[in-house]
């Protein structure tokens, strides 16, 4: 299990189970559809995906939902902000979009009493608040980008720079993501397909780099 996380990289494997199983760290499942966490619950500890795909969402007072995250790479760190803030509750839901499975680690994981591991994992999470701040500092720029082909631009350079071909996520969840409304996504979408600017077939998609960019500009 050592190295497996970012969370635990440097961590001895033995070392880290005793740890894990002394604080209370248990795995859990959340069927498709059912919350993980919802607006307004304590926050009790962080939750590791094992597999599966979960959303961040929030919703205004008019229920209006907008995606802020979507998960679904394995061994990805979620709800950690709320492990270092003293009774914040969850400002935003995360729900499962597949069936999933999560390794919760509760807050007192990262107890300096715990000892060498508790520390080490406590200095790990500074890499993992980095990337999370990168990517957050990315969907700035892709929300700023001004016009929706631009945004769409910006999000598929950012998401997959190779411009290889992958699966996109739902339009709705797309849509939510980009704070667009759905039929303009998938108008513009089809439009940059025709225009020749990316390969459509779908939802999956790949595009030329070099060719993409020019929409920047």
């Amino acid at each position: 299990m050592a190295g497996r996380y970012n969370l635990f990289s440097g961590i001895g494997e033995q070392a880290l189970r005793e740890h894990l199983k002394a604080c209370g760290a248990r795995e859990t499942t959340v069927r498709s559809g059912d919350y993980v966490f919802r607006e307004g619950d304590e926050a009790k500890g962080l939750f590791i995906l094992l597999g599966g795909a979960v959303e961040v969402e929030k919703n205004d007072f008019t229920g209006k939902r907008q995606m802020v995250n979507r998960f679904c790479q394995k061994d990805t760190v979620f709800g950690e902000v709320y492990l270092f803030l003293d009774d914040r509750p969850y400002d935003f839901a995360c729900r499962a979009v597949k069936d999933s499975r999560f390794l919760f680690l509760p807050k007192n994981a990262f107890d300096p009493a715990g000892g060498d591991v508790a520390q080490k994992m406590t200095a790990n999470m500074l890499t993992v608040l980095a990337k999370k701040a990168y990517f957050l500092n990315q969907k700035m720029v892709v929300l700023s980008a001004g016009s929706l082909q631009k945004k769409i631009a910006r999000h598929l350079l950012f998401v997959n720079p190779t411009g290889e071909g992958f699966e996109l996520m739902s339009r709705e969840a797309l849509a939510d993501y980009l704070a667009v409304p759905r039929p303009s996504l998938s108008r513009t979408l089809m439009k940059m397909h025709r225009d020749g600017f990316i390969d459509l077939k779908g939802r999956n998609v790949s595009f030329d780099p070099k060719t993409l960019e020019t929409l920047l500009f």
